[in-house]
């Protein structure tokens, strides 16, 4: 059997480290991603897929979060109605605390033509409910808290988060 020539240009670089990337190899998928952005910062696959977002999502995994913010934020530049990097982005400004961060850019999402968008509203009602929870921010958090719940009556996280911040809603009232 021949051997496959080495990858010479982005395009080539790109499919393999996507080919990478669903193997999973993640030394690979990085190996490659990162010659990808040597050759062309602006590569951009006609699916719309861009190697900003392959990093951001392999150094999410990893837990290297300002890291994966970084690369989903590249990936922004490229393509700026990148759903997955919205949603990566979003859940790395979540877990590190930049609350603010994450509303908006989950917020970004829920403005997305339906027909771009593959995230049910439901899940990012719950997010962004979430984050201002976390926040404090009693009245927006039962805002959306509601919206998810109205979305989905009968999904029990949706109850629970919607029942815990009204009450802290009433006792921060009281």
């Amino acid at each position: 059997m021949p051997d496959k020539k080495p990858p010479r240009t982005a395009a080539e670089w790109f499919e393999q480290g996507r080919d990478c990337f669903h193997r999973p190899d993640g030394v690979g998928a990085v190996k490659a991603m990162e010659r990808v952005v040597d050759l062309d910062p602006a590569y951009c696959h006609p699916d719309g897929d861009n190697p900003h977002f392959y990093l951001g999502k392999i150094h999410e995994v990893e837990g290297r979060l300002e890291t994966a913010i970084m690369h989903y934020t590249r990936a922004l530049a490229v393509n700026p109605m990148d759903e997955e990097s919205l949603i990566g982005r979003g859940s790395c400004y979540t877990v590190t605390q930049q609350h603010d961060l994450a509303i908006a850019d989950f917020s970004r999402l829920v403005h997305f033509p339906k027909r771009q968008r593959k995230v049910p509203l439901k899940h990012l009602y719950y997010v962004i409910a979430e984050n201002y929870r976390r926040l404090q921010q009693w009245g927006d958090a039962v805002y959306w808290a509601r919206m998810a719940h109205a979305a989905e009556p009968g999904n029990e996280r949706h109850q629970q988060l919607l029942k815990e911040i009204t009450a802290n809603l009433k006792k921060n009232v009281d």
